[in-house]
């Protein structure tokens, strides 16, 4: 049972969120993108295969290595403005990786984590490209869609395989490994160029503080709520933030 929904739950979500780009843009596409399409299923089943206690502790890992999300995108966007995707994943994956490495070595209390996070998507924000001119209207080949899911798919079966043996902490800090975001960029930046990209990160970075709300309530919740009452609330409390960034979309562009 668990093995199908792993297998059937994050592509569908990635599928879902591919085609919701495809329609209203890359800027939809970046709001949606942060939800927790990957690391979201990831933690639940930690939660359900290894306890509550390893998946709350996996869960404040995740919030903190979520600092290296912003690395990536940063990376990426400036990296992208010269060079072709497959460059700019390995500069953001890069930085991902010396981020999360660095964040790994700070025994974190939930409160600070969620700081750092907020901070580091403000920052990275901020620190994105200007872009560099109108993109181009993309021309979707039949199998990308298929590519994404089959990508996004394999980190929820390597990760939760191996999470007894990393432990929570080392679990934690792959579980916000920028597969969606990689899939959905990459996708972005080789078929509309970088101010495709662009738009996509534009939205996607604010929308990441409802992902480290979500994080951060699993964190602190899983074990005196439980499963089911702790990935609803996490749940609830990330739509509610996203609905609130929809209306700011609305209102303005950003």
């Amino acid at each position: 049972m668990l093995l199908a929904l792993k297998l059937l739950l994050v592509p569908g979500l990635i599928a879902v969120v591919s085609l919701a780009g495809r329609r209203w843009g890359p800027r939809i596409g970046g709001l949606l993108a942060g939800l927790p399409m990957v690391a979201g299923p990831v933690l639940l089943f930690l939660a359900l295969e290894q306890g509550v206690s390893f998946a709350a502790g996996a869960a404040l890992s995740a919030l903190a290595a979520l600092v290296g999300v912003a690395g990536f995108c940063v990376a990426y966007a400036w990296t992208a403005l010269q060079r072709p995707w497959a460059v700019g994943l390995v500069a953001g994956w890069t930085a991902f990786a010396v981020c999360a490495a660095a964040v790994h070595a700070v025994p974190w209390r939930p409160w600070a984590a969620l700081a750092a996070t907020l901070l580091s998507f403000a920052a990275g924000r901020a620190l994105l490209p200007r872009r560099p001119g109108p993109g181009v209207t993309p021309a979707w080949p039949p199998w990308d869609l298929g590519l994404r899911m089959a990508s996004a798919v394999a980190l929820v079966l390597v990760t939760t395989s191996l999470a007894a043996r990393l432990g929570p902490s080392l679990t934690g800090i792959l579980t916000p490994f920028p597969v969606a975001i990689s899939v959905l960029a990459a996708f972005a930046h080789a078929q509309q160029g970088p101010p495709g990209l662009l738009r996509l990160l534009e939205s996607f970075l604010p929308s990441m503080g409802s992902f480290a709300a979500f994080c951060y309530v699993l964190a602190v919740g899983l074990e005196p709520l439980g499963v089911a009452g702790a990935f609803a609330l996490a749940l609830g409390v990330q739509l509610a933030i996203q609905a609130l960034l929809l209306a700011r979309m609305r209102r303005a562009r950003w």
